[in-house]
C-alpha cells in the first residue's frame, strides 16, 4: 500500500512538473493587469486546446510507464549431441627445464667458454688455481696417518684383553694376581712348549756338503744316558772357529721329548757321512725348549682373571688371563670420529679441486652467459657461468583449488605461443610434469596448487616468452547428449528439463510439489527428469531422460517496447533458468561447480 501511495505521488509530481514545465514556457505580460471582464479571444481558445492536447498525452505516458505489463518472450534452446569440451586456460612464462649456473671464485688459470657457445656435457670450463686446498688437504693427510696408526694401536689393546695361548705347552713363572692394576707389556707368565728339545752344535766346514736340513742325526744325553734320534732343522754359516783354530758352521738339531728332558742338560751329535763314516760335532751343546714365549699384557688395566697355575699345561687358543680394557673403548671411538672427519673433508677437498676448480660442463647447452673480472684490492677473480638446455622448456602455473581434481601428473597439454611474422599460432607439444600436494591459499580466498607444464621446444623456444596453454579436462568422456546449462533445474529428487512437446512425457513431475527451482514456464513445455553427468560453462551431459534434438526452455525475457531496443538478457529475465544449478550436492559427475574466472575452467560449444 505504502508503495502504491508513493508511486501515485510520483505520478502526481511529475504531471504537476510536466504542466509546470508548459507553462513556463508561455509568453508573460509586461505591467499590471487591468480589472474587468476576461476576454475569449482566438489566441486563447487555441493555448487552452494545446494545453489540453499535452496533459491528455502526459496522462497516456504515465499510465504505460508505470501501469502495462510487458510482453515476455521465451528463449529456448536445442540438445545436440556430441563431446563435451573442457579445458584449462591460461599463460606462463618460460624457463629452461634444464639450466645450471656456476659461480666463479679465486684465481683464473684457464677460460674455455664465451656467452654464446655450445657445449657438450663434460666440455672443459675453466681452471682455477687450487694450491691452497691442495696444501689443506695434505695437512689432513698427515693428520689422517698419525690417526690410522693410533687407531690401530687401540685395536689391538682391546684385542689384548684377554690373553690366550699361541701354541700349546706349559705355563710357568705366574708373576700376576686377580685384581692388580697392570700396564701395556707388563710380564704375565711364561709359556713353553718342551714336548720336542733343539741343541745348536757346531761342524768342521769340511763336512758342508754332507750336512742338509731333515737329515737324521743321533743325540746322545750323557746325564739321562740316552741316544735318541734327532733331525737337522737347520743350518747357519758362520765363522765359529775352535781353539783348534778349525773353521766351523752351526747346525740346529730337534728330539722328540720322552719326557725327561730339561732345559740345560748338555747333548751332542753324530750323523753318518757318504762314505759311511760318523760325523762328529765339535762339541757340546745345551737342550732347549722347543718353544718359549713370555706372555705379556696388550692393554693397560685392572687384571679380572687368572686362569692358570704355574706348570699347567695348555691348548693352543686357551684363554690365560683377561684385562679391564673398557677405557679403550672411548679412545676407539674418538679416533674413529676424528677418522672419519679428516676423511669426509680430504673427500670434500678433492671434489673440490675436481669440479670447483677444474670446472666441466654439467649438461649440454648453451653458454648463455660467461665473464668474469679481477678485484684489483684482492687479486681475486670473480664471476659467472650460465648454460641452458633449450631443448625442453618450463611454465609454473596455479591450478584453481576447484580444478585441480581434473588434473594429474603426465597429462598431455596444449602449448601455443603467438608470433608478429605468422598469423597462425606456433605449436608446441607439452606435458604436465609436476603437481604440487600442498595448496596456497591467496588474498581472494581461493587455494591454489602450483604446476609445472615441461614443453618439448627442440631449442625452438626461448627463455622469458611468454606461451599459452590448454590443459583438457573432459578425462576421454563418450559421445552423450548435452544440453545448453541454463536449461537445467533443480528438484528435490534431482534435475530435470523443460521440454516442448506436442502431448504431456509418461515420466513428468509437478515442480510446484517437487520443490522445482522453475515453476513459470510457457504452455507446451513439460517438466521432465533427467540423470546429469558432466558439465563444461555452457552444456551438461544429459546421460537419460532427453533425447537429442529436443526444445528445451531457458528463460524469460522482455519483449522490446514499442519504437525501444531489444531487452537485455544479461541476467535481467523474471523467470527461467537464468540461475546456475547448485551441483553441491551430488548427482553431477563433475562434483562441485568449476570455476570459470580467468585461467579457469574454458566452455564454449561441445564438441563433436
Amino acid at each position: 500500500m505504502e508503495q502504491i501511495m508513493e508511486q501515485e505521488t510520483v505520478e502526481e509530481k511529475r504531471g504537476t512538473g510536466l504542466l509546470s514545465a508548459l507553462r513556463d514556457r508561455l509568453p508573460r505580460r509586461s505591467g499590471p493587469k487591468k480589472p474587468g471582464k476576461k476576454r475569449w479571444t482566438v489566441k486563447r481558445v487555441i493555448l487552452l486546446a494545446v494545453l489540453a492536447a499535452a496533459l491528455v498525452a502526459c496522462g497516456i505516458g504515465l499510465y504505460f510507464l508505470f501501469f502495462a505489463e510487458e510482453e515476455r518472450t521465451a528463449v529456448t534452446g536445442t540438445t545436440t549431441y556430441g563431446y563435451l569440451n573442457e579445458a584449462l586456460e591460461g599463460s606462463g612464462t618460460t624457463t629452461p627445464a634444464d639450466s645450471v649456473t656456476y659461480t666463479v671464485s679465486g684465481t683464473v688459470l684457464e677460460w674455455y667458454v664465451e656467452t654464446g657457445d655450445e657445449v657438450e656435457e663434460g666440455d672443459l670450463l675453466y681452471v682455477l688455481d687450487s694450491s691452497e686446498v691442495e696444501d689443506e688437504m695434505m695437512e689432513y693427510e698427515l693428520e689422517l696417518t698419525d690417526l690410522y696408526e693410533q687407531y690401530e694401536e687401540l685395536q689391538e689393546n682391546v684385542s689384548s684383553q684377554n690373553v690366550t695361548a699361541d701354541f700349546a705347552g706349559r705355563v710357568e713363572d705366574i708373576q700376576v694376581e686377580a685384581g692388580e692394576n697392570v700396564q701395556n707389556g707388563t710380564v704375565l707368565a711364561t709359556l713353553v712348549d718342551d714336548s720336542a728339545m733343539k741343541t745348536t752344535l757346531y761342524f768342521s766346514y769340511a763336512y758342508e756338503e754332507e750336512i742338509y736340513t731333515g737329515m737324521e742325526v743321533s743325540v746322545s744325553v750323557s746325564d739321562q744316558m740316552l741316544v735318541l734320534t734327532g733331525t737337522v732343522t737347520g743350518i747357519d754359516y758362520v765363522n765359529y772357529v775352535t781353539a783348534e783354530g778349525m773353521p766351523c758352521f752351526a747346525v740346529t738339531v730337534q728330539v722328540t721329548n720322552p719326557g725327561s728332558l730339561a732345559e740345560g742338560m748338555s747333548a751332542t751329535c753324530w750323523l753318518t757321512g757318504a762314505d759311511g763314516g760318523e760325523i762328529y760335532a765339535v762339541g757340546d751343546g745345551e737342550l732347549e725348549y722347543n718353544h718359549e714365549e713370555t706372555i705379556t699384557a696388550g692393554a693397560a688395566g685392572e687384571l679380572l682373571g687368572v686362569y692358570v697355575t704355574d706348570y699347567e699345561e695348555v691348548q693352543a687358543g686357551e684363554l690365560l688371563f683377561s684385562i679391564d680394557a673398557s677405557s679403550y673403548e672411548s679412545q676407539l671411538q674418538s679416533a674413529q670420529e676424528q677418522i672419519e672427519y679428516y676423511e669426509e673433508r680430504i673427500a670434500d677437498l678433492q671434489e673440490s679441486i675436481d669440479t670447483e676448480y677444474t670446472r666441466y660442463a654439467d649438461i649440454t647447452g648453451q653458454v648463455v652467459y660467461a665473464d668474469y673480472s679481477t678485484d684489483r684490492m684482492t687479486g681475486e677473480d670473480s664471476g659467472t657461468v650460465m648454460i641452458y638446455n633449450q631443448d625442453s622448456m618450463e611454465i609454473t602455473v596455479n591450478i584453481d583449488e576447484l580444478n585441480v581434481d581434473y588434473v594429474e601428473e603426465g597429462m598431455e597439454v596444449t602449448v601455443y605461443r603467438t608470433t608478429s611474422s605468422s598469423a597462425e599460432p606456433v605449436y608446441y607439444p607439452a606435458t604436465l610434469t609436476y603437481l604440487s600436494l600442498e595448496a596456497t591459499s591467496s588474498s581472494s580466498g581461493v587455494s591454489t596448487f602450483e604446476a609445472t607444464i615441461t614443453i618439448d621446444s627442440e631449442g625452438e623456444l626461448s627463455s622469458g616468452v611468454t606461451v599459452y596453454y590448454i590443459i583438457d579436462t573432459s578425462g576421454g568422456s563418450g559421445e552423450s547428449v548435452l544440453a545448453p546449462i541454463d536449461a537445467l533445474c533443480t528438484y528435490d529428487d534431482g534435475y530435470y528439463l523443460l521440454v516442448q512437446s506436442d502431448s504431456r512425457p509418461e515420466e513428468t513431475i509437478d515442480p510446484e510439489e517437487e520443490g522445482g527451482s522453475v515453476t513459470d514456464y510457457p504452455d507446451g513445455y513439460y517438466t521432465v527428469p533427467v540423470e546429469a553427468g558432466d558439465y563444461n560453462e555452457s552444456y551438461v551431459q544429459i546421460l537419460s531422460g532427453v533425447e537429442e534434438g529436443a526444445t528445451v526452455f531457458l528463460r524469460y525475457q522482455n519483449a522490446a517496447p514499442s519504437g525501444g531496443d531489444t531487452t537485455s538478457t544479461d541476467g535481467t529475465e523474471e523467470s527461467g533458468g537464468s540461475g546456475m544449478p547448485d551441483f553441491g550436492g551430488g548427482g553431477m559427475g563433475g562434483g562441485n561447480m568449476p570455476s570459470f574466472g580467468g585461467g579457469g575452467m574454458g566452455g564454449g560449444m561441445p564438441g563433436g
